[in-house]
C-alpha cells in the first residue's frame, strides 16, 4: 500500500507541472542548437560511473536511462515535430507554463542535467561534485552571451522542474540508491547440480538478484523477451553441455595477442568503463562525428539509455530464473583443470544469458536506428591503452562485445548468441517509441 501511495504522489507530482507551449511558437522551435551542452553532461555521466562506488554496469544501466530521458525531455517542447516519451513509459510529460519563445532551450538541458546528475550520483567525491557545478557554470557563462538573461532564468526554472519530477519518479522503480546495496545478502541462490556458486577469486555473494522486478520503461519488457532455458546440464564428458564448455577451455589455451585485446577491451575491469559507459562512449563520439544537433542528439541518448536500463532488467530477471553455473566451476571441479582461470575475473552473478551481449545488442538496435544499419564505424574510447577497434556494422560491435566474454573465460558462446537476440528484441521495442 505505501509502495502504491507514493507512486501515486510521484505521478501526481508530475502531472501537476503539465501545460503545452502554444502553436504559434514553432518558428522558435524549429531552431537547431548544438549538442555540445547534451555530449558534456553525458561525458560526465560516463566519468561519475567509472569514479563513484556502487555504479558497476547495471547501476549505471539504469542512471543512463534516467539521464537520457531527462536530457530529452528538458528540451522537447522547444523541438519542433518531437514529442514527450513520458507518457509512452509510464510517466506523465512535464511542460512549460509559459510560451516557448521564452526560453532558452541549451540552458534547459543544462540545468537540468546539472540537478539530475547530483541527485543520482550523490554519494560522489567532492571533486567530482565541484566539476558537476563547474560544468553547469561554464555553460550557463557562455549562454549568458547567446542569450536574454530572462529567457535563460525561464530555462533553468523549467530545466530543474523537470529533473525534480523525473528523479522523483525514478525512487518508484526498485532500483533507487542500488549503488548502497549491491550485494544483497539477505538472498539466498538456489543450491544443486549445475547451480551458480560464487566463483574464484573473490567468492562474492551475487549481486542485485531482485534487478529483474524493477520497473521497466517498456511495460512487461522483461517478461516479453525471456529466453528459454540453456543447454541441460550434465557433468558427463558425452553430453552437450560439456561440449559447450570444452569449447570455452579449448578456446582459452590457444588465445592470440589479438584475441586478449578484444577480451580486455570490453572487459568491465576496474580503470575501464563499465558496459553502459563505454556503449555511451561510442553513441557520444558518432554524435560528434555527424554534427548531430542537440534535439536530435537528445532523442538518441534517451533512447539509448532507455533500451540499455530495460535490457539489464530483461537479462538479470533471466539470470536469477536459471541460476547457471559459470564456466570456471565447471571446468575446475567437474573437467578437473584446478588452476584454470579466466582472462579476466568472473562477474559474481549467475552465467546465463551474457549480459554483455544483451546490452550491447539492445544498444546496436538504437544506434541503427539513427544511424543506419550498415554504418562503419571506429570506436576510440581506448585509443591510450588497447587502440581502436574498427566495425562495419553496429551488429558486428555487439557481436565482438558479446564474443569478448567468450575469449574472456566467463560466458558460454550459446549464452551470447541467444544474449544477442535477446537484446536487440529489447532494442527494437525501444526502437518503436514515438520520438517525432
Amino acid at each position: 500500500m505505501f509502495m502504491k501511495l507514493t507512486i501515486l504522489l510521484a505521478v501526481s507530482m508530475i502531472v501537476a507541472v503539465f501545460s503545452s507551449c502554444k502553436k504559434h511558437d514553432i518558428p522558435v522551435q524549429g531552431r537547431k542548437y548544438p549538442a555540445d551542452v547534451a555530449n558534456a553532461w553525458m561525458q560526465m555521466q560516463i566519468r561519475l560511473t567509472r569514479t563513484t562506488a556502487g555504479y558497476n554496469s547495471v547501476v549505471s544501466d539504469r542512471s543512463f536511462g534516467y539521464a537520457g530521458i531527462t536530457l530529452y525531455e528538458a528540451l522537447v517542447p522547444g523541438s519542433t515535430g518531437y514529442r514527450s516519451l513520458l507518457p509512452q513509459i509510464g510517466s506523465a510529460p512535464v511542460a512549460t507554463d509559459k510560451n516557448c519563445n521564452e526560453y532558452y532551450w541549451p540552458a534547459s538541458v543544462n540545468a537540468a542535467m546539472a540537478m539530475l546528475t547530483k541527485d543520482f550520483f550523490e554519494t560522489t567525491s567532492s571533486a567530482n561534485m565541484a566539476s558537476i557545478d563547474s560544468l553547469e557554470a561554464a555553460f550557463t557563462a557562455k549562454f549568458k552571451t547567446e542569450a536574454d538573461a530572462s529567457m535563460i532564468n525561464n530555462a533553468v526554472a523549467y530545466g530543474q522542474k523537470v529533473a525534480t519530477a523525473i528523479f522523483e519518479w525514478s525512487k518508484t522503480d526498485g532500483g533507487h540508491q542500488a549503488y548502497a546495496h549491491v550485494v544483497d545478502t539477505s538472498y539466498k541462490p538456489p543450491v544443486g547440480e549445475g547451480l551458480w556458486v560464487p566463483t574464484f577469486p573473490a567468492f562474492g555473494p551475487p549481486i542485485l538478484p531482485h534487478w529483474g522486478d524493477n520497473r521497466s520503461f517498456i511495460a512487461n519488457i522483461g517478461a516479453t523477451t525471456q529466453p528459454g532455458p540453456s543447454i541441460t546440464y550434465s557433468a558427463s564428458a558425452k553430453s552437450p553441455f560439456y561440449a559447450m564448455v570444452n569449447e570455452l577451455y579449448t578456446i582459452s589455451l590457444t588465445l592470440t595477442h589479438e584475441d586478449s585485446i578484444i577480451a580486455k577491451f570490453w572487459g568491465d575491469q576496474p580503470g575501464n568503463l563499465n558496459v553502459p559507459a563505454h556503449a555511451t562512449s561510442i553513441l557520444t563520439q558518432l554524435i560528434i562525428k555527424n554534427n548531430l544537433d542537440l534535439g536530435t542528439a537528445a532523442a538518441a541518448y534517451a533512447l539509448h539509455g532507455i533500451a540499455m536500463n530495460d535490457a539489464s532488467i530483461s537479462v538479470f530477471k533471466t539470470k536469477y530464473k536459471y541460476n547457471l553455473v559459470r564456466p570456471i566451476t565447471y571446468i575446475r571441479n567437474v573437467m578437473g583443470r584446478e588452476n584454470w582461470n579466466s582472462v579476466i575475473p568472473t562477474p559474481p552473478h549467475p552465467e546465463y544469458t551474457a549480459a554483455h551481449a544483451v546490452i550491447s545488442a539492445a544498444s546496436a538496435a538504437i544506434l541503427e536506428k539513427f544511424f543506419g544499419t550498415n554504418y562503419s564505424f571506429t570506436d576510440h574510447s581506448y585509443d591510450a591503452t588497447y587502440g581502436t577497434r574498427s566495425y562495419p556494422s553496429f551488429e558486428d560491435y555487439a557481436k565482438e562485445a558479446g564474443r569478448a566474454r567468450v575469449l574472456a573465460g566467463i560466458h558460454y558462446s550459446p549464452s551470447v548468441a541467444i544474449g544477442l537476440t535477446q537484446g536487440k528484441q529489447v532494442g527494437m521495442k525501444v526502437a518503436q517509441l514515438h520520438i517525432k
